[in-house]
């Protein structure tokens, strides 16, 4: 559940920071191409960057790793209700997203189906080499793919004008950016800034239509005045329609253009701010290790893990003095890290340290074949907790100073 609400606040830090980007440096300071282009993947990328993990940086040296403290820890069997309520919970928020998506899917068919009724109802015919359905309802102009949807206000004397603007969009394709962002805000819908990304991806649609218009000949003034006298009327969320509306920017763009200065330098600005996104949410730190057992002064007696004692026992009865090491008269210790899963299973066994590979194998043999344990309880719910485990072997006549963890003598 933690996992789900910090990935969350990343996608929302990742896009807020690429909308503030879009604002600054680009909007209307680029080529529509690379604004539009921008918008889509800022949006793919807010949410992909958060999944990815790229271990990197070291971590520091801890004598014992364990995610629960060995005082806190309680040997009681968990509770059935527990675990229920856990889980309900986690179903409850994916039930949500899931209604969310419906939700918003649905919108998207509903709109889909009532365009395929304004074209079935609608009277076909061409204009310029392109399809146009004159609908017999008052709606405001659009486009999908390569259709043009007029209403029944339409005169022939604004029809050339509404023709050009919405080939413009046409030409760029732009009804299958609309269509993929619309799929985008579906899925992230609980994210504020893909809703504000699919409202800058229309302004930028119809900025570059009304730029085509205007780059054509076409009078400023006549164009915005042929705009006005569209903007009301039906037009689908999902198609490129008139009915967008006319802001100041829109209408600053429209009689002044476009400012490029400095557009490749602005471009070229969105790698580090991209770069630093990736190293602050995707590169983490390496997983801890162990330190030497004789720096550390590592000291787990099966005294301190009172509701260990029975797996502290079961090793030192099955670990034996490799014979090879006897005969060579060699001491030394191993640091095997395991992790106890929640029902109580042995696994991840890896051996962090060792001063010998006879002694490595013979630690590995024995948790190999560990039987379950009792797992580890905290509040009330089962964790998993990764563990260290010193074990040392020791010749009959050595010192048994400051020797922690399993003590496994050779006895000639």
């Amino acid at each position: 559940m933690r996992a789900v609400v910090i990935y969350i606040l990343e996608v929302i830090a990742c896009s807020g920071v690429l909308a503030a980007l879009y604002s600054l440096i680009i909007e209307r300071k680029v080529d529509f191409l690379f604004a539009r282009l921008f918008l889509i993947f800022s949006v793919l990328l807010s949410a992909v960057i958060p999944m990815i993990n790229i271990p990197v940086w070291e971590a520091a040296l801890v004598p014992q790793l364990t995610e629960v403290a060995v005082g806190e820890v309680s040997t009681e069997v968990v509770q059935s209700t527990v675990t229920s309520f856990d889980f309900n919970f986690v179903a409850l928020i994916w039930a949500v997203y899931g209604v969310g998506v419906a939700l918003c899917m649905g919108s998207i068919v509903l709109q889909m189906v009532n365009i395929l009724n304004i074209r079935r109802v609608g009277q076909m015919t061409t204009f310029d080499g392109v399809n146009i359905v004159r609908s017999q309802q008052n709606i405001a102009s659009f486009s999908l793919f390569k259709t043009i949807y007029i209403g029944n206000n339409t005169t022939d004397t604004d029809l050339p004008t509404i023709v050009a603007h919405e080939r413009s969009h046409i030409a760029h394709k732009h009804s299958v950016e609309r269509v993929v962002m619309e799929i985008f805000k579906a899925l992230l819908w609980w994210n504020p800034f893909v809703w504000i990304a699919s409202r800058r991806l229309v302004e930028a649609h119809e900025f570059e239509a009304d730029n085509d218009v205007i780059g054509s000949g076409c009078d400023a003034n006549l164009y915005v005045t042929t705009l006005l006298k569209h903007l009301f009327g039906y037009s689908p969320e999902i198609a490129n329609g008139l009915h967008n509306s006319l802001t100041k920017k829109r209408l600053k763009m429209i009689l002044k253009g476009n400012s490029g200065r400095y557009a490749l330098l602005r471009k070229v600005a969105v790698i580090p701010v991209l770069g630093v996104l990736f190293a602050l949410f995707s590169l983490t730190t390496k997983e801890a290790v162990a330190q030497d057992v004789q720096q550390s002064k590592v000291e787990v007696e099966v005294t301190e893990i009172n509701d260990y004692q029975d797996f502290y026992r079961w090793v030192v009865m099955n670990v034996q003095y490799p014979s090879a090491a006897r005969e060579q008269s060699l001491s030394g210790s191993v640091i095997a890290s395991l992790t106890i899963d929640t029902d109580g299973n042995v696994k991840d066994v890896k051996i962090v340290k060792s001063d010998n590979e006879l002694f490595s194998k013979e630690v590995s043999r024995v948790l190999a074949k560990a039987p379950a344990w009792r797992p580890f309880v905290k509040d009330g719910k089962r964790v998993e907790v990764k563990y260290m485990l010193p074990v040392n072997f020791v010749l009959d006549d050595a010192k048994m100073e400051n020797v922690g963890g399993v003590v496994v003598k050779s006895y000639k």
